[in-house]
């Protein structure tokens, strides 16, 4: 990982979160199903402890979606940091500057057309 998080591209940041988060929660929901079908076919032990997978993988998509939304907002701070270093700039530039920032991050690039 860089360590001058202001290098990092906060739409990357982003899309990964979404997709490592949903494929630790569609895993959870697989668990769920395995412990339910478990429970019908009466294999009570094999479900608990198929239903504690799931419920670790749930607190884990929640821990990961954490950590994720904290480096984002750590990277947002390290670009606005880098916005305040010029100090002839005005405070309402500099807002303006991370407003468009986060903006653009969450745009998705241009479709080129051929004429």
């Amino acid at each position: 990982m860089p360590t001058d998080l202001s290098t990092l591209d906060l739409a990357t940041i982003n899309a990964a979160q979404s997709v490592i988060v949903a494929a630790i929660r569609n895993q959870c929901c697989q668990w769920e199903q395995e412990s339910s079908d478990a429970v019908a076919d009466g294999r009570l032990s094999n479900a608990v402890m198929v239903q504690h997978w799931a419920f670790a993988a749930d607190i884990l998509a929640s821990k990961v979606s954490s950590e994720f939304s904290t480096l984002f907002i750590r990277t947002l701070d390290a670009r606005i940091g880098d916005l305040t270093s010029t100090p002839q700039r005005s405070a309402a530039d500099q807002v303006v500057d991370a407003i468009a920032l986060e903006v653009a991050s969450a745009q998705e690039a241009p479709e080129l057309v051929a004429v």
